[in-house]
């Protein structure tokens, strides 16, 4: 039951969170559950998702800045349907013995109220009857006792980490708002985003404002909504002391503070940054910003083309990168077949030089990111190599920046898989052609196999076989059977046992007196390379 009388309104695709609602309902015994997370984690939203679900009274309110004891007080009274407002502490406790429980009384922004009140908000734990429990949501973990009250076992704490969006909420999400997706596009949106609620929930909406898959929705909420997304970051550093908001503001612009000591001040802030296992960092979306400033298109350069179906090579702005060893390109091949494009060194020296001494390994790294920032600067020149590649403080490619086959065929398939299941086979035909042009070969097929790619390289022929399965079967639909032969040969290319497809070549071959297949994948590569 809720005891107050309404509720603030919520967007019409917010999805509930069973995961951390179950925490919620599972802690219910502790005197104070916190939720402290900077500003857009999703706090309030999940606790207005589970106040109607709880089996227990509960009571919400949230705090206007500034509060002081007057106001909390009235908050308080207005959240449990309290007789009248009470004038005092101690009146207050009166009135919540009065109470049948159990009952749970939330506070949203907690840490909005003044020292005088929060020092209410600490008494009520310590002195409220057992029958009652708390849970406050703050952006500052410095404004609550928390670790105090952790230590005594009177609080459990879910943080930014727990609070950030996993795989399976957003899949829900992306299915509320009908956007068309795939595995490898939540993982590489969440990687991107941080799993932060107001980033992520607007990356998917902003592909479903514009009818797009969830590939590269985040570059696309980034391009359209970035200047707003960075309004609100400003608004919030507001109330922040100066050194804070300065450390923020060159953290935007791309500098890095390696002093964890400042990190750690910002994080107990509640100020974009988190606590993660390598340290304090800042949330990577606010790197993103760079300066707080989202280039306008008059203001790109040329993008870097990446082939990696095929023969590998990369262009930019028509010129090849002439690489400088064979690591350095393995390296930007791994870049380009993760999800963020962007890899710790740790990363990178256990996968390249997994054998080596660490301090060996760390410098060869080093050494691939220098020569990487050479090859991209011999077309481009030093001062714009940051535009496509970074390596402070993980190595990453600038996904704005960045056209790759593998990513492109990758969007061609999941938008074409979305049209088919609506049932508009003439948009997912259409698709899933684009995505056949762009498979030129295996991926990385002139490479010799290694461990590290070769699941992405059977990923991949997996879906293109899928790909002409489907393009076989609408041709046949539609009475093309020429097509549908050629599509289904080449799946038999590939797949010898599928046995479908193999029937329909029974079918329509004799009747078009089709002698052999079609061109082999080698062939196709070879054309397609040599007409370019």
């Amino acid at each position: 039951m809720t005891l107050t009388r309404t509720l603030p309104r919520l967007a019409p695709s917010t999805v509930r969170r069973p995961r951390l609602e179950r925490w919620l309902a599972a802690h219910a015994g502790i005197p104070v559950r916190l939720l402290i997370a900077p500003s857009g984690f999703g706090k309030t939203t999940l606790l207005l998702k589970y106040i109607p679900e709880s089996q227990i009274s509960a009571g919400y309110c949230a705090l206007p800045a500034g509060c002081g004891p007057a106001a909390l007080f009235a908050a308080l009274a207005a959240a449990l349907a309290l007789p009248r407002v009470p004038q005092s502490f101690d009146d207050a406790i009166a009135l919540l013995q009065g109470l049948r429980g159990p009952v749970e009384l939330i506070v949203d922004d907690a840490d909005n109220a003044t020292p005088q009140a929060i020092a209410h908000l600490h008494r009520l734990v310590e002195s409220a009857p057992d029958s009652i429990s708390f849970v406050y949501a703050a952006r500052a973990r410095d404004a609550l006792d928390a670790k105090t009250w952790i230590a005594r076992g009177l609080a459990v704490l879910c943080d930014s980490r727990k609070l950030a969006f996993d795989a399976a909420e957003t899949q829900l999400l992306a299915e509320a708002c009908g956007v068309a997706h795939g595995d490898t596009d939540i993982s590489r949106l969440i990687e991107e985003s941080d799993g932060w609620a107001i980033v992520l929930s607007g990356a998917v909406r902003c592909a479903a404002e514009d009818g797009r898959s969830l590939n590269s929705a985040f570059e696309n909420w980034r391009a359209r909504y970035g200047q707003l997304f960075t309004e609100f970051i400003a608004a919030e550093l507001e109330s922040a002391a100066e050194e804070d908001r300065a450390l923020l503001r060159g953290i935007m612009a791309g500098a890095l503070p390696d002093d964890e000591e400042r990190l750690q001040r910002l994080e107990a802030a509640g100020l974009f940054v988190i606590d993660d296992a390598g340290g304090c960092r800042p949330l990577r979306p606010i790197r993103h910003l760079r300066g707080g400033r989202v280039r306008s298109p008059q203001t790109q350069l040329a993008p870097m083309s990446a082939r990696m179906f095929g023969h590998f090579e990369v262009r930019i702005g028509g010129s090849e990168i002439a690489w400088i060893r064979k690591r350095d390109q393995q390296i930007m091949k791994y870049l380009l077949l993760k999800p963020s494009a962007s890899a710790t060194r740790t990363e990178l020296a256990s996968i390249f030089w997994p054998d080596a001494d660490r301090q060996l390994a760390a410098q060869s790294v080093r050494t691939a990111c220098s020569n990487i920032r050479k090859a991209i600067a011999a077309i481009t020149g030093y001062a714009v190599v940051e535009r496509y590649f970074r390596a402070d403080p993980d190595v990453a490619l600038e996904l704005s920046q960045v056209a790759a086959d593998v990513r492109r065929f990758g969007a061609h398939v999941a938008d074409g898989d979305g049209a088919f299941d609506r049932g508009d086979l003439e948009e997912a035909a259409a698709r899933y052609r684009a995505a056949e042009e762009l498979y030129a070969g295996r991926l990385l097929e002139a490479d010799a196999p290694e461990a590290w790619f070769a699941a992405h390289a059977q990923l991949l022929e997996d879906r293109y076989v899928i790909v002409l399965e489907r393009l076989a079967q609408l041709a046949f639909d539609e009475g093309d059977m020429k097509g549908a032969a050629d599509y289904a040969y080449r799946v038999a290319q590939l797949r010898p046992d599928s046995e479908g497809l193999v029937k329909m070549l029974g079918t329509v071959a004799p009747q078009y007196r089709i002698p052999s297949a079609p061109a082999s994948l080698e062939e196709r590569r070879r054309n397609k390379r040599d007409s370019a």
